[in-house]
């Protein structure tokens, strides 16, 4: 950006020497334009420099959550999970529901995420 911001100052420095008034004033409102677009375009480029950034560091977080959610689980790990939820049929839509013991021993009033009544 620093070679496009001297270019202009370049030109600037041209449009001075020029005589012809109506000329000059245009010369120097093309110049005026040129700075303000080569502004933006170095705004442009650190708001995509850190969109960069920022986007590694997501892709860094959904990998660790992946290896987080895929790690191997043994076969009694997942013996423990089923000895912990039980599977009902809500009592209104008939869809199948996996509860908690805990839950189902304690609360006699499991909401379905089906059809929003009582499931049991």
């Amino acid at each position: 950006m620093r070679e496009i911001f001297d270019e202009i100052d370049n030109i600037k420095n041209s449009i001075e020497s020029i005589q012809d008034e109506k000329y000059k004033e245009l010369f120097n409102q093309i110049s005026n334009l040129l700075i303000n677009l080569s502004d933006k375009v170095e705004e442009v480029i650190v708001k995509q420099e850190s969109l960069e950034e920022n986007v590694g560091y997501i892709g860094e977080d959904l990998t660790d959550i992946q290896d987080e959610l895929f790690e191997e689980v043994t076969f009694e790990d997942l013996m423990d999970i089923e000895d912990e939820y039980i599977e009902i049929s809500c009592k209104c839509c008939g869809k199948p529901l996996f509860v908690e013991k805990d839950a189902l021993n304690k609360n006699n009033n499991i909401p379905c995420p089906f059809c929003n009544n009582k499931a049991n």
